[in-house]
């Protein structure tokens, strides 16, 4: 099978890794694949932040955690019940994507490099997770401080971000729904 297919297909979201950092060569590939996302009229409306520092992704679960505990959301209370919760998942280094307020296309473009990074990963052997709920606490008000600690520029929304890491789980792939699909001739 065609190696490209090949990793489409048995991505899968990793919720466990080890200690092992990631090398800088992979991460260093894994944001050129980010970066040659498709964008809407090439605008490339995005900023990529690459977090490495542990602590810093401790504090934003924390305060994520204190949010979602107050929150009036059933899913989002049982989340942060748990004496576990990592909007991360343990991961030792995400790379979180934000998008251009202005840019009428910029979730969609957003959301390309975060698979294309995924992907990318994969074909490394290396673990990861697409995240969205992560950015609660940068985004509500208040966040503009963990924001400009990111270096997240004014003007950005953070939308997506992207664990990575060395597996430490090899869960099965999920089964996929293939009645979603119709054909017009």
């Amino acid at each position: 099978m065609n190696e490209t297919i090949d990793n489409i297909l048995n991505r899968k979201s990793i919720r466990a890794y080890t200690d092992q950092p990631v090398s800088k060569s992979d991460l260093d590939l894994i944001l050129q694949c980010g970066v040659r996302a498709a964008t809407a009229m090439n605008r490339q409306p995005w900023h990529f932040t690459v977090i490495e520092n542990r602590e810093f992704l401790n504090r934003i679960s924390a305060k994520n955690k204190e949010i979602f505990t107050a929150s009036a959301d059933e899913h989002r209370r049982k989340m942060a019940a748990g004496s576990k919760f990592d909007s991360f998942w343990g991961t030792p280094m995400c790379i979180v994507v934000s998008g251009a307020n202005n840019e009428p296309n910029t979730i969609a473009d957003c959301a390309n490099a975060v698979e294309n990074m995924a992907i990318a990963a994969t074909s490394l052997e290396l673990g990861s997770c697409y995240l969205a709920s992560f950015k609660v606490s940068l985004i509500q008000p208040g966040g503009e401080s963990l924001r400009a600690e990111l270096g997240i520029p004014d003007g950005y929304i953070p939308h997506y971000a992207l664990s990575i890491g060395h597996p430490a789980e090899d869960p099965q792939l999920k089964p996929r729904n293939m009645d979603v699909v119709n054909y017009v001739k």
